[in-house]
């Protein structure tokens, strides 16, 4: 049986990915009196939340404390049954992180899945637990990806042949390529805009591959 500290955690980021408002701890904490930390260790499951915490949260999103705690507020909502546990193969929400965090992800890949990412957004894909999203900035990438299409990046798939892949460089860094791996084995990764520099380049020794880019939409909310 769900616990009533998840069933809260689900029902929050749930609520968050749906709000253009309240999408982020911090918004959410100056909305709602709550500490940004203590969101966050409500979101990552890690603390039962008081009775007027709960009901501070409620009150933003114009619930009640019940509602709040209540294991079919999402299958009300949405009309439908949802995961947002993120269980393998399932849907549900994923946080979006930036792409110096990704660039730290080779040591702990399960750190992505608590709630310490800045806003939660819901995929329209099926994913596992370790599942991320990043926003895609320039245009390496570009006629098959644009600047500012988010992408979901499953570090449970296996890299192939032709898989796009966020990978992470000897040098820290977090890059989006196309992966090419010849009959030998030797491994190259390929910027997709032929008027890139540097299109091709062989993957340096240490590179670890952070996920395979799973699927990608246009976030068209004002911010």
């Amino acid at each position: 049986m769900t616990s009533t500290r998840q069933v809260l955690a689900n029902n929050l980021k749930f609520l968050m990915a749906g709000s253009a408002e309240l999408g982020t701890q911090t918004r959410l904490s100056e909305r709602s009196g709550i500490g940004q930390t203590t969101i966050g260790r409500i979101l990552r499951n890690e603390t039962d939340a008081g009775v007027e915490t709960v009901e501070s949260l409620a009150k933003v999103f114009k619930l009640s404390t019940s509602d709040l705690i209540d294991p079919g507020l999402i299958r009300r909502l949405s009309g439908e049954s949802s995961n947002v546990e993120g269980t393998s193969g399932g849907v549900g929400l994923v946080p979006l992180i930036s792409w110096v965090a990704a660039g730290m992800l080779y040591e702990a890949i399960d750190q992505l899945a608590p709630g310490d990412a800045d806003e939660w957004l819901e995929s329209p894909f099926r994913h596992s637990n370790s599942t991320f999203c990043l926003r895609v900035s320039g245009n390496s990438m570009h006629p098959e990806y644009r600047d500012g299409e988010i992408i979901q990046v499953d570090p449970d798939v296996e890299a192939m042949h032709g898989s796009d892949v966020v990978v992470r460089t000897p040098d820290g860094r977090a890059t989006f390529k196309r992966l090419q791996i010849e009959s030998d084995g030797e491994q190259f990764l390929i910027a997709l805009n032929k008027d890139w520099p540097d299109r091709i380049i062989r993957v340096p020794e240490g590179t670890i591959i952070c996920g395979v880019v799973t699927g990608s939409w246009m976030d068209r909310r004002k911010r």
